[in-house]
């Protein structure tokens, strides 16, 4: 979205009802009695109505200075928690992708196997542990963002025939495990021991994390993945990680803000923003007129760009800057089943030392 669409769907209602109440509060001064609009004026006058209004431009000055300390912090605690959340969120596919690439590269090969001429490929036994793995990794990753609330789901931003706050549950569901054991993503056997766990589906990508990593442990000591016990380390290493950032993700969704601190400051840009004309008319006369108009695009406009950083994945109606999960799976997707994959199992014979077999 460009960005001045998502200055505009921020905040046009918001500057368009200010306007609306600022005018309602000019007529009412205006109906008052003969008000002037000049400045110089307006400081002269002993008034008492001017007097008056000045008091409030004394407590307005209070409120701007606290405002915009409150504001600030606020905006730069709001982005941070939204940067955690987004290298949260690709750490996950650095983790998936640095075990693919530990995997097949210690893949055990066989110069018989090489699809091309000149090349060498997987030795028959390493070739299913590599697919079991890559293809467990995806569906543990699916399926981690398949039970965050989130607002992807792949389909059309303007697309209203699905709920995308549902296509991730349907995903979990019995019906949507088999349509994946139907597509070759899931076996029947996997499909069952999911749901034998009794565990609930939002568990079911730390099934499948687990079943990789016990998969590549199995892998080395048959001798389907050659390395000495640094290799072993680093997958152990890599996969907890991944556990690691799995979890990242709902910590910094529970604790991303206090509710009370969101309200307190809340009120404080509300009350600067509706005494804006009161406060300024005996220092601006009519310039008061955009300037209020200006203080409401400012403070308005920083206070729900602040609240759309905490929605990170748009489930509470900020959708301007929200983290796209369908693109983040997709990423993993294509590293994970080809990246990786192809690379290894194309090497140029020269590069290889082994012998016809090395398993």
């Amino acid at each position: 979205m460009a960005w001045k669409s998502i200055a505009v769907s921020l905040i046009w209602s918001t500057c368009v009802n200010f306007y609306a109440y600022h005018h309602y509060i000019t007529r009412v001064n205006v109906d008052a009695g003969p008000l002037t609009w000049w400045a110089e004026e307006i400081r002269l006058s002993n008034d008492s109505l001017y007097v008056f209004l000045a008091s409030v431009g004394e407590l307005w000055s209070f409120l701007f200075s606290l405002a915009v300390f409150t504001l600030a912090f606020f905006l730069n605690t709001s982005y941070e928690h939204w940067k955690a959340v987004y290298f949260a969120a690709r750490a996950m596919q650095g983790r998936i992708n640095d075990i693919c690439m530990l995997v097949t590269s210690s893949a055990g090969r066989d110069y018989d196997q090489g699809t091309v001429d000149g090349t060498t490929g997987f030795h028959r036994n390493s070739r299913q542990l590599v697919v079991d793995i890559k293809r467990q990794l995806r569906m543990s990753h699916a399926f981690f963002w398949a039970a965050t609330p989130t607002a992807s789901d792949g389909l059309d931003d303007n697309s209203t025939a699905v709920d995308p706050t549902q296509i991730g549950p349907r995903l979990l569901t019995p019906q949507g495990l088999q349509t994946l054991v139907d597509c070759g993503q899931l076996t029947a056997n996997e499909n069952s021991a999911l749901i034998a766990t009794g565990l609930s589906p939002s568990q079911y990508a730390y099934c499948l994390l687990e079943w990789a990593m016990i998969r590549s442990m199995e892998g080395i000591r048959r001798k389907e993945l050659i390395g000495s016990a640094g290799l072993e380390e680093n997958i152990l290493r890599q996969f907890t990680q991944l556990r690691a950032e799995y979890f990242n993700i709902g910590d910094y969704a529970s604790g991303r803000m206090p509710m009370a601190y969101l309200i307190a400051i809340q009120i404080i840009v509300d009350l600067l923003v509706y005494i804006s004309p009161l406060a300024l008319y005996t220092r601006m006369g009519a310039f008061t007129i955009p300037s209020t108009g200006l203080i409401c695009l400012t403070f308005t406009g920083l206070l729900e760009l602040s609240k759309s950083f905490l929605d990170t994945f748009g489930t509470e109606g900020y959708t301007a800057h929200n983290i796209r999960v369908d693109v983040l799976v997709s990423e993993v997707n294509f590293g994970a089943s080809q990246r990786w994959y192809n690379a290894a199992d194309l090497l140029p014979s020269e590069m290889h030392e082994g012998g016809d077999n090395d398993i």
